[in-house]
């Protein structure tokens, strides 16, 4: 196996938030939002054993971005040490790819300290096995920016399509259960009904056609069709406020509106007429208690700080 050398001994990048799904795109598509990001420094120390991870926040279990550090250093045949510093800005647990986001970072600096070694198939393959459940939608929308299509399993790899469009996010405060991913992913236990499967890939080509010919209109059409993953998840009752919210939003002039994600968060693709004053004014007709923040399609991780 080539052992790499590193070039850089700390790099500092910015990783944005995803959402991922958009409904028919279940574990194959996400776009990243500029609404929320992390920020990982990372130095490395060839003198030095294992990896050291600190944050803002309490880590409970074994961290994303400390996992993908491993695996990266594991394909590279690094045997040093590495000092991981994360400042979480990515809400955990709302479906904005707070876990995909870290992991993504930590791969995509450590891969800029190495000069680049992987390429950027390799960096998305890291990240998304570097999840608990393992999937590239979100890693490789961090990654890439843009609507990142996920095209490959055997090992993940994606493109990308960016288009400059602006998203709502409605994101209810209400508390969501631990584990909350895995337990949501154990549901989806029932095959699709060969009906189904077909309307939710016709719902995928008019999104990919709304990208391709920048017709927002095309997109959330698509989005709109209820996907048989986030029907059988709706059983859970963790998607309540979207069940109240969704009509009502879409006869207030939204052109698309799905579950972010493994939610609770809901994505709002806005019409002309579409504002926070809108959004709000339905959320206080159904009683339901969220924030609303806008967020624009994000070109993906930036390299923050670099030293030798």
């Amino acid at each position: 196996m080539r052992v790499f050398k590193p070039s850089f001994r700390r790099v500092s990048v910015i990783s944005p938030m995803s959402s991922a799904n958009l409904s028919v795109g279940f574990d194959v598509l996400g776009v990243a939002l500029d609404a929320y990001h992390d920020e990982l420094d990372i130095e490395l120390d060839k003198n030095k054993k294992g990896i050291t991870i600190s944050s803002n926040v309490n880590l409970t279990g074994e961290n994303t971005a400390k996992r993908a550090a491993e695996l990266f250093f594991k394909k590279v045949g690094y045997a040093g040490g590495a000092t991981i510093k994360l400042v979480k800005g990515i809400p955990a647990g709302k479906g904005l790819g707070s876990s995909g986001a870290s992991a993504a970072g930590a791969v995509f600096a450590l891969n800029v300290a190495f000069g680049n070694a992987l390429s950027l198939s390799d960096v998305i393959d890291i990240a998304a096995k570097s999840e608990s459940s393992p999937h590239a939608d979100n890693v490789s929308a961090s990654i890439l920016g843009g609507f990142a299509f996920v095209h490959s399993k055997s090992p993940y790899n994606a493109f990308s399509i960016y288009r400059k469009w602006k998203f709502y996010l409605i994101i209810p405060r209400s508390e969501t259960p631990e584990s909350k991913t895995e337990l949501l992913r154990k549901a989806l236990g029932e095959p699709v009904p060969f009906e189904k499967y077909v309307e939710e890939k016709y719902a995928l080509n008019s999104m990919l056609r709304g990208l391709l010919y920048d017709e927002p209109e095309s997109f959330g059409k698509g989005m709109n069709v209820e996907s048989y993953h986030q029907l059988i998840r709706s059983r859970t009752g963790l998607y309540s406020d979207y069940l109240k919210l969704k009509g009502s939003l879409i006869e207030a002039g939204a052109l698309g509106v799905c579950i972010s994600g493994a939610g609770p968060s809901i994505l709002l693709l806005p019409g002309k007429e579409t504002s926070i004053k809108t959004i709000k004014s339905v959320l206080e007709e159904k009683e339901v208690e969220a924030d609303i923040i806008e967020a624009n399609v994000s070109e993906g991780i930036k390299t923050k700080n670099m030293e030798i």
